[in-house]
């Protein structure tokens, strides 16, 4: 005769019953898993649109007056004509080059002349440089080397010039302490009543 379960813990013929088998659990559902490389992508993906929404957030903000359309052109009269001048090229460009002063006597004065323009034999005092002094440099441009600095209101012998070179008109110089280097004429200025 054929047993039917009557209970929990009883004895069955039908195999699905037996109590020595273990309950199988229902079949769970199983999560969606991505390999890392996948999840990667997708996070550079994400931040690659925010980056770029926010760079069209920052352009729309900073070019709120370009992005409005405008409206088209109407012709319009004028009752004066406009007259626009022809644009002139340059065509030679006109440089300066310094010569050496030559100081003559004037007939009737008795003793050396004093100078009255800088040149080689003068004294200069250095001014203007408000405070900073003056750079001697060991060629007469900007870019070459210092050699001292001399304080406003010292006096220098000029040795030789006037050269120009970037913008200046430099002269060879020689500080009381025997230093000699090339300064520049802006913060020069001839020393009247010389010694």
């Amino acid at each position: 005769m054929t047993q039917y379960d009557a209970g929990p813990g009883e004895w069955s013929d039908r195999p699905w019953e037996s109590p020595d088998k273990k309950p199988r659990p229902h079949a769970r559902r199983r999560r969606m898993t991505l390999p890392p490389w996948a999840l990667l992508a997708i996070l550079v993906g994400i931040l690659i649109l925010l980056c770029v929404g926010l760079i069209l957030i920052v352009k729309a903000i900073q070019g709120g007056d370009r992005a409005t359309p405008t409206p088209p052109a109407t012709a319009t009269r004028s009752a004066s004509p406009t007259i626009t001048p022809p644009a002139i090229a340059p065509t030679a460009v006109i440089t300066r080059t310094p010569t050496a002063t030559v100081v003559l006597p004037l007939p009737g004065t008795p003793g050396p002349t004093p100078l009255i323009q800088i040149a080689p034999g003068a004294l200069v005092v250095v001014q203007g440089t408000t405070g900073a002094g003056l750079n001697l440099r060991q060629q007469p441009t900007t870019y070459s080397r210092i050699e001292t600095t001399v304080r406003e209101g010292t006096v220098l012998l000029v040795l030789d010039g006037p050269t120009e070179a970037d913008g200046y008109v430099w002269w060879k110089l020689r500080s009381p302490e025997g230093k000699e280097g090339w300064g520049a004429a802006n913060w020069l200025v001839l020393k009247i009543g010389q010694d």
